[in-house]
């Protein structure tokens, strides 16, 4: 993802950090995040999220950065219900991106 690649406009870099802490989210839960995703890149994903249309996502995500370790241990579940599917997100990246393309770089045909 290299933080949306070479030249990134502003979608690729917000799709990027939003997958930056699903990912970590899907691999550890909630608190995994914090972890192993500095403030920065915590902060960048979920201005992703909220890029995306995810408001609650964000700001789930904001609250956790002022709860310690065992406060965070209940956000997996709302977590799951807010983004119940990796579905969730390709919709949402499909929806922008058909409404919006313009805030993507253009896909490389390099071979």
């Amino acid at each position: 993802m290299e933080s949306g690649g070479a030249n990134p406009l502003p979608g690729d870099s917000a799709l990027a950090a939003l997958l930056a802490v699903h990912g970590m989210v899907m691999n550890g839960g909630v608190g995994h995040v914090f972890e192993t995703l500095d403030a920065a890149d915590r902060t960048a994903g979920a201005a992703g999220f909220r890029f995306f249309g995810f408001e609650d996502v964000a700001g789930l995500l904001e609250r956790a950065e002022h709860l310690g370790e065992e406060g965070r241990e209940g956000l997996d579940s709302i977590y799951a219900a807010l983004i119940p599917s990796d579905d969730s997100i390709t919709f949402a990246f499909k929806r922008l991106f058909s409404e919006a393309s313009s805030l993507f770089s253009p896909l490389s045909h390099e071979t």
